[in-house]
């Protein structure tokens, strides 16, 4: 009996299963014409719109096929350009992976003859964040300087990824000659200067992050770095407009609308100025770098802070040190992390360059709401020892599933490097 019992069980089980492979297969049957239909009507839908976007226009370029193509075009995001004659435009296709995700982002962009933008769509954006609809509309009718097109707060990486291509479709079209480049200001030459002249005041889209304030005399405005680098200010010298760049470990200098540095030339009394106004703004950090460095270094090390002229990156502080052990040379970087948050790291260096110690107040920001990265902090620190500017590749910052604090560690380990290299050669030529 209990064999016979089972025995139907298991033909009840093989029935079932074959019942429900056949209603599988029936309903595949019938879905898979249904679904291979809807494809082609999208498909077919998907050559109508860009049959009537395209017209009767012309291919000039095509990244696919550049040798054929009678443009000339160097800038990977430009994957094709049309010209239509009825309309008077050029059509350009874009692409970009400088996003947050580092994801295409594909873009459509239409120029008339003139260099003034028709229309902007974003045809695809795989990154989290909503761009909303007002940041595309508001490159219509923008020429070449895209003075009035300002980046997405919180989206900072995709608004400045979709801007710099538009501007790699705008300099394709420039660099060929289908039309002249519109003139910049003073004010947009000079803002296009900050993250040139001034990487630590900066994110990585190149977008200034601090606070704004009021100048006085022939200091117009400026910035106050939210890493307390330092600060940038924009001034009248001598009735030309300039900007100065004021940093805790280098200095100021004055930089003209070229890009030129100036420093040498400028007024001693705007000079005095703007050290005057920076110095009354600045946050002394001292104590927290010294701290830091205390737990880094043998008791009994002396500190002693150092400045760097013309150094003006995330490097926030310098130190040689004296003690058992030599000289070490001691730097606080602070660059921008996750969501454009300060992190806080700390290096010592011996007398070679080679990386001794290294500290970070924290390498993941917000922690307790993430999960997804994967860190073993003391492998990851000890990783860095022994590095010089030489060795490191930028692959020892990594940490896999938490891009913004990579790309931080990053910045400031090339920058402790550079300032190193800027603080020894001082030091020789002194």
């Amino acid at each position: 009996m209990k064999n016979t019992s089972l025995l139907r069980s298991a033909l009840c089980l093989v029935l079932l299963f074959c019942l429900m492979g056949a209603l599988v297969y029936g309903v595949n049957g019938v879905a898979a014409p249904i679904v291979a239909e809807n494809e082609r009507r999208a498909a077919e839908a998907a050559a109508e719109a860009e049959k009537a976007l395209l017209g009767d226009s012309v291919l000039l370029y095509d990244r696919a096929d550049p040798d054929a193509s009678t443009l000339a075009v160097s800038a990977e995001s430009v994957q094709s350009v049309y010209r239509d004659e009825t309309k008077g435009q050029y059509l350009l296709r874009l692409e970009t992976s400088e996003g947050y995700s580092k994801l295409p982002i594909r873009l459509t962009l239409t120029v008339d003859f003139e260099g003034k933008i028709v229309d902007l769509t974003v045809e695809e954006n795989p990154d989290d964040k909503e761009l909303g609809e007002d940041f595309p509309a508001s490159f219509a009718g923008q020429d070449s300087t895209l003075s009035g097109v300002n980046l997405v707060a919180g989206v900072t990486f995709s608004s400045s990824a979709i801007r710099g291509a538009v501007n790699d479709g705008f300099n394709a079209l420039i660099e060929n000659g289908l039309f002249a480049a519109a003139e910049k200001d003073d004010s947009q030459l000079l803002n296009e200067l900050i993250p040139l002249v001034y990487p630590g005041i900066v994110n990585k889209p190149g977008v200034v992050q601090g606070e704004e304030l009021a100048g006085s005399g022939n200091v117009v405005s400026g910035f106050k770095a939210a890493n307390g680098s330092g600060f940038v200010w924009f001034v009248t010298d001598n009735g030309a407009n300039e900007l100065a760049v004021w940093t805790v470990l280098g200095g100021t200098r004055l930089y003209n609308t070229a890009g030129e540095d100036v420093t040498a030339s400028a007024d001693a009394a705007l000079l005095a100025e703007i050290d005057a106004l920076s110095a009354e703004n600045a946050e002394d950090l001292s104590k927290t770098y010294e701290k830091n460095f205390g737990r880094m270094l043998d008791e009994g090390a002396e500190l002693t802070p150092v400045s760097i002229p013309g150094l003006a990156n995330s490097v926030t502080a310098a130190y040689t040190v004296q003690g058992a052990e030599g000289t070490l040379y001691a730097f606080a970087a602070r660059p921008y992390g996750y969501s454009n948050e300060v992190m806080q790291l700390f290096y010592v260096l011996d007398e070679t360059g080679a990386i001794v110690s290294f500290r970070a107040s924290e390498l993941i920001l917000h922690s307790d709401y993430f999960s997804s990265y994967q860190l073993d902090e003391p492998a990851y620190k000890e990783g860095f020892l022994g590095l010089t500017a030489d060795s490191y590749t930028g692959e020892q910052a990594l940490i896999t599933g938490a891009t913004m604090s990579t790309d931080a560690v990053d910045t400031a380990t090339a920058d402790v490097f550079a300032a190193f290299a800027l603080l020894t050669e001082n030091e020789v030529n002194a």
